[in-house]
């Protein structure tokens, strides 16, 4: 019983010395740069992280808490199933990073303005979690098509930091 077995490792042993050695000759390859959007890593004080691609709604939240420019921004959120207060998977994705940026700037509150079913909707998410209502305010603006999202710094302390 023990000769197959040493037999079997001595065979697997000298097959992968052999690969090993085959590929100490191969030409290296650099790899391809990529054509995507370049991601970035958005760090949050309370040490939470998220990937953020450049121009998406969150990394464009991100990026206007972390410049400490202004005392509040707009953005559209397009994340919902059109006229329907179902979220898209992207907007799911969304939504949840906005609840982590939030998280991570407890002096900001926001205003969801849009489709009242909408903007409940979105509220109810927030609120799941974490983002209590004291910080959020619903402004039904029929006929919009997507939701504005204007947020209110709070403060002008860093929030966040935003990498490449």
């Amino acid at each position: 019983m023990a000769r197959p077995l040493i037999l079997a490792t001595s065979v697997l042993f000298i097959g992968a010395a052999a690969l090993s050695l085959q590929s100490c000759g191969a030409e290296s390859v650099e790899a391809a740069p990529t054509d995507g959007p370049e991601n970035g890593l958005v760090s949050l004080p309370d040490g939470s992280t998220f990937v953020a691609p450049k121009g998406s709604f969150s990394r464009a939240v991100a990026d206007w808490l972390a410049a400490r420019e202004g005392t509040e921004a707009e953005f559209i959120f397009a994340g919902f199933v059109e006229d329907r207060p179902r979220f898209t998977r992207r907007g799911l994705g969304q939504a949840a990073n906005l609840a982590t940026i939030l998280r991570g700037a407890p002096a900001a509150s926001i205003e969801i303005a849009g489709d009242e079913a909408q903007a409940k909707a979105l509220a109810h998410m927030l609120d799941d979690r974490g983002i209590g209502s004291d910080r959020m305010k619903v402004v039904p603006a029929a006929g919009l098509g997507s939701m504005l999202i204007r947020i209110h710094r709070g403060s002008t302390a860093p929030l966040m930091t935003a990498t490449s």
